[in-house]
């Protein structure tokens, strides 16, 4: 046992306890058969909310409006009693989703990083040991959590969080790049930090790390090959999994999470769909008419955290599109899996027709990932598409391009004229890239 894992065991038994007891906890969890890990997240659900109701002025008044049934609230038909909490209601009512727990010791401030709006400011619970499921999640790409990591995302670290972190997992080292914060002497750092501590896995948002392939590569520089890279913050399409694997040398995982409830599922080995973390989150999926939708068909994105309970987030439409998979995994893992979420319920190109494309279009690419390292469709207000496309190595790229759009011409019938634009780079906001941008508004008003 190496020093850096005999600290990390040494910590979990004792400052760090509750962390290592989590963790325990989540191992044991994601080998238990389906039907036990379903019967777990229903009782938690079933807690949470009922906590909820009695300590949260939001909670309380909206279930007896509905005339939710607290005493079954295990029950499907019950707890889709429940309302659905819509970001705007949380805006609005931000101070009756706090509960009679919070207070400075239990709970933390969270804000959302606003790259697809106005911020929306909640508190997270800080006596859950959140870390814990990113450490379960690492394990299955094949990386300790004693190991050394590097991360590019949102972070605005100052001088004493940097010390404070660097005490805290002595021996082991964890480097960052804040994404708000790019450019080359900022890069050249982190690549001068990459190559001295060596981590064992990359992690940041997708925007941001193919950003940092493209410096790398531009300057000739090379990096330590990492066990693993994993992304997040968008959708990871084919196209930018096939690029950050080129340049990194290393399988590219995806994980899904977000700032109102942190990790929710993540790939594992196999990568043929992502693991919910069903006994700490439960993750829905929700028709146009708010009901379940069988699995394999794409609906709205629900999620109830079942640890927060200084803010209960229960039944909380996240904003994402996404489809459960109805399938066991070969690694063993037996927790529910759901497949890559398909981008944000916003990112929609409106015909003049009436017609909708959703995120059929974040696959336009993906039958030549080396064509393309990364596009966006903007929609003008007079309904044009225009295609913008960083190219790839493929020397067929440009015939591959012209196919792709070809193929989305004939899908919308030529309603609308498709261009493409060639561009070096797209822009970001805070490391995240959107992929649909439209400046057409909705028909009417969404609920």
């Amino acid at each position: 046992m190496g020093l850096a894992q005999t600290a990390f065991t040494l910590k979990s038994r004792t400052v760090r306890r509750r962390s290592g007891r989590f963790l325990d906890e989540l191992l044991a969890n994601e080998h238990r058969p389906r039907e036990e890990i379903s019967e777990l997240q229903a009782s938690k659900a079933a807690a949470i909310a009922r906590f909820a109701a009695a300590n949260t002025v939001y909670y309380a008044r909206t279930f007896a409006e509905r005339g939710v049934d607290l005493t079954h609230l295990e029950q499907p038909e019950a707890w889709q009693r429940i309302p659905v909490v819509e970001r705007s209601m949380v805006k609005e009512h931000r101070g009756e989703f706090v509960s009679t727990e919070s207070n400075s010791r239990t709970a933390r401030e969270a804000m959302t990083g606003g790259s697809s709006g106005e911020p929306l400011r909640l508190q997270q619970d800080s006596r859950v040991p959140t870390l814990a499921h990113a450490w379960r999640m690492y394990r299955w790409w094949g990386v300790e959590p004693w190991d050394n990591l590097a991360r590019v995302g949102r972070w605005g670290f100052g001088l004493v969080d940097n010390l404070k972190t660097a005490v805290t997992w002595w021996p082991s080292k964890q480097i960052y790049l804040d994404a708000k914060l790019f450019d080359a002497t900022t890069m050249r750092a982190f690549h001068r930090s990459i190559v001295q501590v060596r981590p064992a896995l990359i992690e940041g948002y997708v925007g941001a790390m193919l950003e940092f392939a493209d410096f790398l590569e531009a300057e000739g520089l090379s990096i330590p090959t990492p066990r693993a890279v994993a992304t997040t913050a968008a959708p990871l399409t084919d196209n930018a999994r096939h690029r950050l694997a080129s340049v990194y040398g290393t399988p590219v995982y995806d994980e899904y999470r977000g700032s109102e409830i942190n990790w929710m599922a993540a790939e594992c080995r196999e990568r043929q769909g992502l693991h919910v973390f069903a006994d700490t989150r439960r993750i829905e999926i929700l028709g146009p008419d708010g009901q379940p939708v069988p699995s394999g068909v794409v609906g709205d994105i629900v999620v109830t955290d079942l640890l927060n309970r200084v803010f209960p987030m229960i039944r909380y439409r996240v904003g994402d599109r996404g489809k459960l998979l109805d399938r066991e995994c070969p690694c063993g893992v037996t927790l529910p899996m759901i497949a890559q979420p398909e981008g944000r319920t916003t990112d929609v190109v409106r015909l003049p027709s009436g017609g909708l494309i959703n995120h059929g279009l974040m696959t336009m690419f993906s039958e030549h990932p080396e064509s393309v390292r990364m596009f966006q469709v903007v929609q003008a207000a007079d309904y044009s598409l225009r295609i913008k496309v960083v190219r790839g190595d493929d020397p067929l790229g440009d015939e591959h391009i012209r196919q792709a759009l070809a193929h989305v011409r004939r899908r919308i019938a030529d309603e609308v004229p498709v261009t493409v634009d060639y561009v070096d780079s797209l822009p970001q906001t805070g490391g995240k890239t959107k992929y649909i941008i439209s400046e057409v508004g909705a028909a009417e008003p969404e609920t």
